[in-house]
């Protein structure tokens, strides 16, 4: 047994020091939506004594700990709540952004009361998700909490985060510490270091190894559960675990050994690890223009290396060892030119790449990388004190620094950099183009050495055929793959009847945004339109179009309560009332009461609001909106028409401008652009109006021990989604899609499904079924017989409440959630 303990303790250690290759930032498409209510009882209790850190390197007691186990291995330094010796242990990994990790939040405290610390241990994994952009400033807030101040600091922190989710933002996180015992000034410097970020990079790795795919993920002594389960879910798991652990102690095991053991018994119930993606395409030359960028490097050179990097980056700075080695090896074959792409939550990598523009705006090309190289080197200190001393020491006018930092003064140069980043996909930092092609992340020598090695073999063909070596880049990027363009849409033009806000009507960019009053995302983007209104003066206008999703209970009654507003008190009401809807997106916050309240103080004549609701006075208006969006093909909120661009989701405001100023460039539209034109009148579709309140939908029946059972019945049912390409069976002639980019698309909405989005969500964001999205994909119960083979054998291999993987059929690549 002592030998076990020592491989388990060793395994620990090594899995510590596994790391992520890239940084990654929030990518460009629309999260799911989904209800953000705070648990009332998401507080968990201080952690008892014994496991409380001190601070940063405090060991104490750390010789008493039990085995930590091999397979979800728990160590002393993890912010663990109970007692270290509990026989049942849960490992969750967590998103501090996720409003499912925040229901499960109300589920452990509801566990915590029935079992107590001394039957429940309960330990904490760093898991923040790429598209929720204030996840890992607020995880690597909280570790820095635990760092300095211990288990029971953290806790308190973490307790803060989930009942002030709104607020996720770094003036809230140094309160926050202050309130949890940290003394705010120790934490703020550590967290503007990112002394702790390796700690969040750490969890993230070892998540993804033992399968963590989403948020929330939790190991129940080794035992897999997926999400926001039920509370009696886990009571089963719990219960049984505590019979297993009597049952080893009976048996002569002692207290320290028995996470250990039963988390190795557990591991085989656990399923394996997705199978990993398909390694990324580096045989595809992208268009990658230098556009003026400063090169280290001849002219002449036959290899161009082109990095998007972030100042701020640990896996950037790590690069930088093997762009040596490289330059080292190849000399003047190789040239390597710097793109600037900050990412959002690294806050000093924007005014450090002002620094280094500016370094080379005074002092020419060399003292861009003399900055670069500099910058790297003090990564951890990119305080605005730390820039002005770094300023000095390279010989460089303060005064200007100072100034360009602060005025953005080379902002335009960044935001270039950024776009061109966004369309080619270079998502995250580093990302490397090798004369066009593609290398994410920090990647040994070996891989950039096989493709230099053929792009030199072929840079000396064209050399030997009469091109001169100066112009090869530019030879070789004649060939290459250009971005696609950007989505377009053809929308009728609105009238007096929408309501709008900014310049008059008829201004040179009209933006038509579709939005759902329950839709967080919607909700979220309104301060970045308010933004990009004042950022352009009389030349931009944004018009209202409702969009209340189905799966939004309360939506349809927000929606027609505004038209009513709008009425009474014209657009400046409609927002003010919109305004006053915000406020709180809970289904209560936009019940019939509060509504009529909420009318109240905005100043409407409620009596008249009341009876415009119950006559039903509005729907047609709403209705009219929604099959417009259907027309355009927009199922999802919020999503813009920027004039005739299209744009999803709640992007952030240098986005929203990027679209801004192309359409006040109103470039022509190239056919194979063209998404949907709804330009022509049509009647509307609907004769009824949808309820204002839709009932919730049943709860699933308990999951059969097989799905046979309910085959026997005679009678199945699903919910699904089905991504189609050009030829498959019905497919309507605006998909064009190959067979494998349908496939890819799938996949992408599998792993939405794995990272805790609602299946209705996803159906409606993804599916090619015509209605799919306001039946949620929902295809009620049907006999045996009533589907294709392959559709039906996947539904009998599901128990009820459980999705498919990709499944194939004529009718193209399907996502299945069996019902009954």
């Amino acid at each position: 047994m002592s030998h076990a303990r020592g491989r388990r303790r060793a395994a620990l250690v090594s899995t510590v020091l596994v790391l992520l290759a890239a940084c990654a930032p929030p990518p460009s498409v629309q999260p799911a939506t989904a209800n953000q209510d705070k648990p009332e009882r998401g507080a968990l209790a201080v952690p008892a004594p014994e496991t409380a850190d001190e601070g940063e390197g405090a060991a104490e007691g750390a010789a008493a700990f039990p085995d930590p186990g091999t397979f979800i291995p728990v160590g002393p330094k993890d912010p663990i709540w109970g007692n270290v010796l509990a026989p049942v242990t849960m490992v969750i990994w967590g998103d501090f952004e996720c409003p499912f990790t925040s229901r499960l939040m109300a589920t452990l405290a509801l566990l915590q009361e029935q079992y107590g610390p001394d039957k429940l241990r309960v330990v904490w994994r760093h898991n923040p998700l790429p598209f929720h952009k204030n996840a890992r400033p607020a995880h690597l807030a909280a570790e820095t909490v635990l760092r300095l101040g211990g288990a029971g600091a953290f806790w308190k922190f973490h307790a803060l985060a989930f009942r002030n989710q709104r607020y996720l933002e770094p003036q809230s996180f140094t309160a926050w510490a202050a309130e949890s015992g940290v003394d705010p000034s120790a934490f703020q410097t550590a967290f503007d270091q990112q002394r702790f970020a390796a700690n969040v990079d750490a969890d993230l790795a070892f998540g993804k190894k033992v399968g963590v795919t989403g948020t929330p993920a939790t190991f129940v002594n080794g035992i897999f559960l997926s999400g926001a389960q039920p509370i009696t879910r886990f009571q089963e798991l719990i219960d049984a675990e505590l019979k297993e652990a009597a049952a080893l102690r009976r048996s002569g095991i002692d207290p320290e050994h028995v996470y250990a053991e039963l988390s190795e018994r557990n591991r085989e119930k656990t399923p394996p690890p997705p199978p990993s993606s398909p390694p990324p395409d580096t045989t595809t030359a992208w268009k990658v223009p230098l556009a003026g960028s400063p090169a280290r490097g001849k002219s002449s050179a036959l290899v161009t290396i082109v990095m998007f990097g972030d100042f701020q980056c640990p896996f950037t700075k790590r690069s930088l060892t093997t762009i040596a080695e490289l330059e080292a090896k190849y000399g003047d074959k190789l040239r390597l030119v710097f793109k600037h792409n900050p990412l959002p939550f690294h806050p000093r990598a924007e005014p450090a790449a002002e620094f280094a523009i500016e370094a080379g705006a005074q002092k020419g090309e060399a003292a861009f990388w003399k900055a670069f190289q500099a910058l790297f080197d003090t990564q951890e200190r990119l305080a605005d004190a730390d820039l002005e001393n770094l300023a000095i020491a390279l010989g460089l006018d303060v005064k200007r620094v100072k100034k360009a930092i602060a005025s953005h003064a080379h902002v335009a140069r960044i935001e270039g950099d950024q776009d061109l980043a966004e369309d080619l996909k270079a998502s995250g930092t580093p990302h490397f183009f090798v004369n066009g092609r593609r290398l994410i992340g920090a990647q040994p020598r070996e891989q950039f050495e096989a493709i230099i090695d053929e792009e030199i073999t072929k840079a000396e063909k064209l050399v030997a055929g009469g091109t001169p070596a100066a112009q090869i880049y530019d030879a070789l990027q004649k060939d290459a793959k250009a971005p696609a363009p950007l989505e377009r849409l053809l929308a009728p033009a609105p009238t007096k009847d929408n309501p709008g806000k900014g310049a008059p009507a008829g201004a040179a960019v009209t933006i038509q945004m579709f939005a759902d009053f329950q839709c967080p995302f919607s909700k979220r983007v309104q301060a970045d339109v308010e933004q990009l209104l004042a950022a352009y003066p009389g030349k931009v206008r944004v018009v209202w179009r409702h969009l209340p999703l189905p799966f939004h209970r309360q939506a349809q009654l927000a929606a027609e309560a505004s038209v009513e507003a709008f009425r009474q008190k014209g657009e400046a009401g409609f927002w003010a009332f919109a305004a006053r809807l915000w406020e709180d997106q809970s289904e209560q916050g936009l019940s019939r009461p509060s509504i009529e309240r909420k009318a109240a103080e905005a100043g409407l004549d409620v009596a008249k609001l009341s009876a415009a609701l119950d006559a039903r006075t509005h729907w047609k208006v709403v209705q009219a909106d929604r099959e417009l969006a259907e027309r355009l093909k927009i199922f999802g909120t919020p999503a813009f028409v920027i004039n005739d661009y299209f744009m999803s989701g709640a992007q952030p405001l240098r986005t929203q401008k990027r679209y801004v100023a192309k359409a006040l460039r109103r470039e022509p539209i190239a056919p194979d652009t063209l998404k949907a034109d709804a330009r022509k009148p049509a009647p509307l579709v609907a004769t009824t109006p949808p309820p204002l309140s839709p009932p919730p939908s049943p709860a699933p029946p308990a999951p059969a021990s097989t799905a046979s059972a309910a085959t026997a019945a005679g009678r199945m049912g699903a919910k699904h989604l089905v991504v189609m390409y050009a030829g498959s069976k019905r497919a309507p002639a605006h998909v064009t899609r190959t067979r494998a980019e349908a496939l890819a698309r799938a996949e992408e909405a599998r792993k939405g499904l794995a990272a805790g989005a609602s299946f209705e969500d996803i159906v409606a964001q993804y599916s090619d079924e015509p209605g799919a999205a306001q039946r949620g994909g929902d295809l009620g119960t049907f006999p045996r017989g009533a589907m294709v083979r392959e559709f039906e054998e996947a539904v009998e291999r599901l128990s009820v409440g459980q999705t498919s993987g990709v499944v194939e059929t004529p009718f193209g690549f399907h996502l299945i959630l069996r019902t009954q």
